[in-house]
């Protein structure tokens, strides 16, 4: 009974669309290329969106997004999806179950493939080349990518094995798609195809059940808490676009619709181009006046060592000579010093051999005075 309400639910959700689509004409969207700033109104800034992998999956999903800014050059957006599918009723309980009630919030950033300028130089690390959206051509000039980061809060019970869980899970992570318009609608509403992943990190605290068919419930087994990475979002869907400004007039680079804001850039560019142009001149004249005047020192320097070295082995000859000398006359002096020594050492030898004689002569006078010295005394 619960399958057949739920496919009742699928049919009429269809009939709804098909009711709303129907009566009104459609065209293709063509690239849009004036060079003009537009106000958006609310409806023009509001799309809803599903993903068909989900209810293929029996899951009921819808999303919102809305535009931050009210300019047609703005590339930011928020958005809210819901996805629930919980507590479906059943006359016995399944062996295979998956339920799953999930609230998500994201932020995206559009922008379509640009070409290399001459101004715009090219990426030389890989991460910033796959980040950049500048590329050589451009293959596909009606596709808008995507690229953002969203958290994610959902309860889950699935079984579809012999164990099965049931928890919660808080989910962050990245998300990465493009989106491709299919037609216009003569209210001016708008049907886009989308593409696109989400992958991140999950914590989740859950509890393990088994299945006993006999006695026809669910027996707890325990209760787990583990952090893991996951595909949370495995997209293939629709966005329907309110409002009279398709997405091919949407999320647009700022140079492609305002002239101002382009002239603006572009003098920029040539300042910048021009500032880069004199400071290379400039450069390459200083380095060719530091070589000349390199050239020039290390010649001069070269010059003066050479002279210096010649003066300074000159000098020490010099020196030598100089030390030479003196001690030559260190050693004469001490000559003349020995000489003057033997001289007169040889001087008073002799005055002593001639006055040996005389004191020899003298010694009998003390002998004659003495009968003198007895008169003197009777």
């Amino acid at each position: 009974m619960g399958a057949i309400k739920l496919n009742m639910l699928y049919i009429r959700f269809i009939l709804l669309v098909l009711t709303l689509l129907a009566p009104k004409t459609i065209k293709a969207q063509v690239l849009e290329t004036s060079h003009k700033i537009d106000t958006l109104t609310t409806a023009d800034r509001l799309s809803i969106r599903t993903n068909a992998v989900e209810w293929l999956l029996l899951v009921p999903n819808v999303g919102f997004e809305f535009d931050l800014k009210n300019v047609n050059y703005n590339r930011l957006t928020i958005g809210l999806n819901l996805r629930y599918n919980w507590q479906t009723s059943h006359t016995m309980k399944p062996g295979a179950i998956y339920n799953i009630a999930e609230i998500r919030a994201e932020v995206r950033n559009y922008y379509r493939i640009r070409l290399f300028s001459n101004y715009i130089e090219r990426k030389k690390k890989i991460w910033d080349r796959l980040v950049s959206p500048r590329r050589e051509q451009s293959k596909h000039p009606t596709t808008t990518y995507y690229r953002g980061g969203f958290l994610a809060y959902n309860k889950f019970t699935m079984k579809l094995g012999d164990e099965g869980h049931q928890g919660t899970a808080i989910i962050g992570g990245v998300m990465a798609g493009l989106v491709r318009p299919l037609y216009t609608f003569r209210n001016g509403h708008s049907l886009d195809f989308e593409l696109g992943l989400g992958v991140g990190i999950a914590y989740a605290s859950y509890d393990t059940f088994t299945h006993d068919s006999y006695l026809d419930y669910y027996p707890k087994t325990g209760h787990k808490t583990t952090i893991m990475p996951v595909i949370n979002d495995l997209r293939v869907g629709f966005v329907y676009r309110l409002g009279k400004y398709p997405i091919i007039k949407k999320y647009r680079w700022r140079y492609d619709v305002d002239l101002n804001y382009q002239r603006a850039f572009d003098d920029k560019l040539l300042e910048n181009r021009r500032n880069a142009d004199v400071k290379s001149f400039n450069d390459s004249i200083d380095a060719y006046a530091r070589k000349l005047f390199w050239e020039k020192y290390d010649s001069i320097y070269k010059q003066n060592k050479a002279s210096e070295d010649s003066l300074r082995r000159i000098g020490q000859d010099e020196k030598s000579l100089q030390k030479a000398a003196k001690e030559a006359r260190k050693v004469e002096e001490k000559a003349e010093k020995v000489k003057e020594k033997a001289a007169k050492e040889a001087s008073k030898d002799k005055k002593e051999a001639v006055e040996e004689p005389k004191q020899e002569a003298e010694e009998p006078k003390p002998e004659a005075e003495a009968p003198k010295q007895e008169g003197g005394e009777s």
